[in-house]
């Protein structure tokens, strides 16, 4: 990537205020200023600035954004949701470096995040397990690890109780389960609302517990929760949706 205009996106971020502003203009100088949070000098050079960039221009005695101060302001106002999702994600991102993850942070930018703390060891496990017991209609998702027995006991609950259950995990993921677990795996793939997929990797692991999406960040080592990050956001449960269907019809059902 080319940074050798960094000072100028530097300045267009910190003139982003007054370009919103802008957004259903023509709009007044003194108006510009009110809305940006700035004072009326600050308002008159960012404008100045802004019209020789052609990112606003001057009609009915204000100013409007151009096309080019409209796109860049819609890409702005994308790079800070990113940022503030990554910001959210930093427990979860400290687990889980996937492309796919990376480039869509926007999507959890309201998310709530669950930390592993040593004064609230079980916090996060008691968060996951009370939005299982709530689920009522469908849970997928792909996972390189499965959680506590506990966790399972109450996902098998669901299935019993009519719930949907599709899974896409790996191999070795699939018959560290059948080992440790083996009773509640069975359960489960005994019962026609459930299904397990055999993919080659999962890059990001997640469950989709019907309109709540959760990113699990899983302890490598031991396979213990670390943290996890829960929206209701429709574009993120539709994004992990999308990738799991991508699991699902690449991989191979378990019989």
């Amino acid at each position: 990537m080319d940074y050798s205009g960094l000072d100028r996106d530097t300045t267009l971020l910190q003139r982003a205020p007054v370009l919103a502003a802008c957004r259903d203009g023509p709009v007044g100088r003194s108006t510009i200023a009110e809305r940006a949070g700035c004072s009326r000098t600050t308002a008159y050079r960012a404008t100045t600035d802004l019209e020789r960039r052609g990112l606003v221009e001057q009609a009915n005695g204000g100013y409007r954004l151009t096309g080019l101060g409209s796109t860049l302001l819609d890409c702005v106002d994308g790079f800070r949701e990113a940022v503030d999702g990554a910001r959210r994600l930093r427990p979860v991102l400290a687990r889980i470096d996937a492309a796919e993850l990376r480039e869509n942070t926007r999507l959890f930018a309201d998310a709530t995040v669950v930390e592993a703390d040593p004064e609230a060891p079980y916090a996060v496990e008691q968060h996951l397990d009370t939005l299982i017991a709530d689920t009522s209609d469908r849970i997928c998702g792909a996972a390189t690890s499965f959680g506590s027995p506990g966790l399972l006991a109450r996902t098998v609950e669901r299935v019993e109780a009519g719930v949907e259950f599709e899974w896409a995990l790996p191999t070795a993921v699939l018959d560290r389960l059948e080992r440790q677990h083996g009773e509640l795996h069975a359960t489960v793939l005994a019962h026609d609302n459930a299904a397990a997929y055999v993919v080659d990797d999962v890059a990001v692991d997640f469950s989709c517990y019907d309109d709540t999406l959760v990113l699990t960040a899983f302890d490598a080592g031991r396979g213990t929760l670390t943290a996890i990050a829960t929206t209701d956001d429709p574009d993120a449960v539709a994004w992990a949706e999308e990738i799991f269907e991508r699991y699902r019809d690449a991989g191979e059902l378990v019989a």
